[in-house]
């Protein structure tokens, strides 16, 4: 059960306060702040935080926090999935950038919608297709209405499809251009030991799907391998049992943008880039050499490259020259390290970018451990499961719809050891 709902700014502040189950008094605010000031980072802090009397499950989201408190015995997913719910529903309805502004200028629009995703302390309408048919979203003239007419944006009667076995599609949807893209996204959470042999590899993958197709399509999707989809998360829009007996992705689409399904690899991958480090410490003296490079054969654009090098606070100044991109120092929050950035707009082709020079500590110091860098970075047209979509059917509509797919891996937590 989903009993209760605090939405919090950065500092604490009670934006909105919902109960569905009894009425949990506000001093457990204060309580979880104070959990919050004992960690150094904030992204250090647990999601689900034990105290004498209850759990605190949170989530946070740029300066917004979304804070539940449970007494009885509670899957911690379960309101973890909702608070990622409402935030996704949040997105879609007020943009990319939601801060305690957009929920204080929102906030009758907001409770509107909490009234409809959770009834009883259960979810019940979470569909973005079908909350947008019940509450429009905010545009200049419904705020105008609101204001100077007295108008609701919450509609009056139900709207149509919301009786009909796919809830998730909007009847009557009409575009002058049919097109449907797929977006196939990877993620390698990895660590790579000094030797450059991968010590921990997972892909992450996901395929994401963007319609806009007139009628009631019905699509077929298959692709490469599909033995490799592991653990995967699928829509409620797929047929699963034709998914488990013939690995096909069959699938009535909702209108817009949504996540089609995820997936996880485990085990040996290609990676896009190589990074050989070497870091060694004399008296008071690290000398750096670090080089960085493309794998791929293809040649493949990698951009957005950022190379974190950690080193010991006690750190004093640093010497840092490269052949590619730019070199900062910046402090960490309460100076716990200091760290070396290496950001590169995007990996040249002709020639190794490298990185060296000398950082410089007190007389006679010398680390006790070894830093791991941590790498980031974005391969377009690339991914590095080597699945790819080979096959992609609309029928049951009378237009020939384009159909565009695109590829794009990232890097998540990326650790190379020195």
């Amino acid at each position: 059960m989903f009993p209760n709902l605090f939405v919090l700014n950065g500092t604490g502040e009670v934006l909105i306060e919902k109960h569905w189950e009894g009425k949990v008094p506000r001093n457990v605010v204060d309580l979880f702040m104070e959990q919050q000031l004992k960690k150094e980072r904030k992204v250090d802090v647990s999601p689900v935080i034990e105290t004498p009397k209850l759990y605190l499950v949170h989530t946070r989201r740029g300066d917004v926090i979304l804070l539940t408190t449970v007494k009885k015995e509670t899957a911690p997913l379960f309101i973890l999935e909702i608070h990622n719910k409402i935030m996704q529903v949040m997105y879609h309805y007020f943009g990319p950038t939601v801060n305690s502004r957009t929920i204080r200028d929102n906030f009758t629009l907001i409770y509107h919608l909490l009234d409809e995703m959770v009834d009883g302390g259960f979810p019940f309408t979470t569909d973005i297709n079908q909350l947008q048919a019940m509450i429009q979203p905010p545009t200049i003239v419904n705020k105008f209405m609101s204001t100077f007419a007295n108008s609701d944006q919450v509609k009056k009667a139900l709207p149509e499809g919301m009786l009909t076995k796919i809830p998730w599609r909007r009847t009557g949807v009409k575009y002058h251009s049919n097109e449907i893209c797929f977006d196939l996204l990877e993620e390698i959470n990895c660590i790579i030991e000094r030797n450059s042999n991968v010590a921990v590899c997972e892909v992450k993958g996901s395929i994401v799907c963007t319609c806009r197709l007139s009628g009631m399509p019905d699509i077929v999707l298959t692709v490469s391998h599909p033995s490799l989809i592991q653990d995967a998360v699928l829509h409620r829009s797929v047929r699963i049992n034709r998914f488990r007996r013939e690995r096909v992705v069959s699938f009535v689409p909702p209108d817009g943008r949504f996540t089609l399904l995820t997936y996880f690899l485990r085990g040996p991958c290609q990676m896009p880039v190589f990074v050989r480090p070497s870091i060694n410490y004399t008296n008071g003296t690290g000398n750096v050499n670090i080089s960085i490079g493309s794998k791929m054969r293809e040649q493949k654009p990698i951009e957005d490259v950022v190379l974190v090098i950690p080193f010991p606070k006690e750190m004093l100044s640093s010497n840092l020259s490269t052949n590619a991109g730019s070199v900062t120092t910046v402090e960490t929050a309460m100076g716990a390290h200091k760290e070396v950035h290496w950001t590169i707009p995007r990996l040249p082709k002709d020639k190794t970018p490298v990185l060296e020079g000398s950082v410089l500590f007190p007389n006679g110091f010398k680390p006790t451990y070894r830093p791991t860098l941590v790498l980031q970075f974005n391969a377009k047209s690339w991914n590095t499961s080597g699945l790819s979509v080979e096959g992609l059917d609309v029928v049951d509509v009378k237009y020939k719809p384009f159909r565009g797919v695109r590829t794009a891996t990232r890097a998540g937590k990326f650790h190379i050891r020195c």
